[in-house]
This record gives structure tokens, sequence and C-alpha cells, in this order.
């Protein structure tokens, strides 16, 4: 559920720092793709309570995908930094 918690303070940071909508969106389809995979995972628990299940199906979501959106952020912005960030060696 901390996903809940860092959804609230990217929306918050990016209205401060004015980030581009599909970079949000991006970043939200993963989100809400995690949040479902983890009610589902909790659904199929087999000590899942009926109210533990009936709140896990509420929860499962599928996100909005869009392979331009993807595109653009993935290729063009994450994996354009291939390379560019070396950690240090101790």
């Amino acid at each position: 559920f901390t996903l809940i918690v860092y959804g609230q303070l990217i929306l918050e940071y990016a209205k401060l720092h004015d980030l581009e909508e599909d970079l949000i969106d991006q970043i939200f389809e993963v989100f809400v793709s995690d949040m479902s995979g983890f009610a589902l995972q909790l659904y199929r628990h087999p000590s899942s309570t009926e109210g533990q299940m009936s709140y896990s199906q509420k929860m499962i979501k599928k996100p909005i995908y869009d392979e331009a959106r993807f595109e653009r952020i993935w290729k063009g912005q994450v994996y354009a930094q291939k390379g560019a960030y070396e950690m240090r060696g101790r």
C-alpha cells in the first residue's frame, strides 16, 4: 500500500516541477499494474478471508497501456540514460 503514498508524492512533485503528463501516466501505469498484481496474490492466497477477497477484487484494475507513450518514455528517456551513471567502487 506504499504505492498510494508514493503516488500522492509523485503528483505533488509533478505539480511543483511541471512534469510532462506522459511521464506521470507511465509511472501510474506501472503502479496500477503492481497494485493489481498484489491484490490478485492476496485474493488467491489460501488463507484469505471472504472480506479480503472482496476488497482485493475491487483493487484489481487493468492499466491503460499506450504503446506510443511507452516508446517516448522508456526508449526516448529511460534507455537514453543507459551508461550515463556509474556506481562508485569501494
